[in-house]
């Protein structure tokens, strides 16, 4: 098929071919901002799982939950954090009875990349939540 192409003396096989070059990189730019997307999210749920564990094991949101996003905040990249509780047992250190539940959400704001001198910007988010394993008295 390409000798064909190549041969045609009229010129629209090389038409053609610079026509399927540029569909084929802008197929395969999409792909990779598929493939980052994909690995982003499953960074991001790695976060989210790690902090949501650290809270709900301590039942409060203190100095420890703090420390574990600090240490994700340096091992990874910036990321906003919103966390809470449905309902709290002291709000003033934000401490959770067992069995209530507690919610992680992280988002990260990124661009699509490839498109040259357009920048899209995209907000990747992920909600965990679980169960407080703490008693208070």
């Amino acid at each position: 098929m390409l000798k064909k192409i190549f041969k045609n003396r009229n010129g629209e096989g090389y038409v053609d071919m610079c026509v399927g070059v540029i569909v084929f990189v802008m197929i395969l730019v999409i792909a990779i901002n598929i493939f980052s997307f994909i690995t982003l999210r499953i960074e991001m749920d790695q976060i989210a799982d790690e902090l949501l564990e650290t809270a709900t094991y301590n039942g409060c949101f203190n100095d420890e939950f703090w420390d574990r996003d600090s240490d994700m905040l340096d091992e990874y990249y910036y990321y906003d954090i919103d966390y809470g509780a449905d309902e709290y047992f002291n709000s003033t250190y934000h401490r959770v009875q067992l069995g209530h539940v507690m919610w992680v959400e992280i988002s990260v704001t990124t661009d699509i990349k490839g498109l040259g001198v357009f920048k899209i910007p995209v907000t990747l988010t992920v909600h965990r939540s679980g169960l407080s394993q703490k008693y208070w008295k």
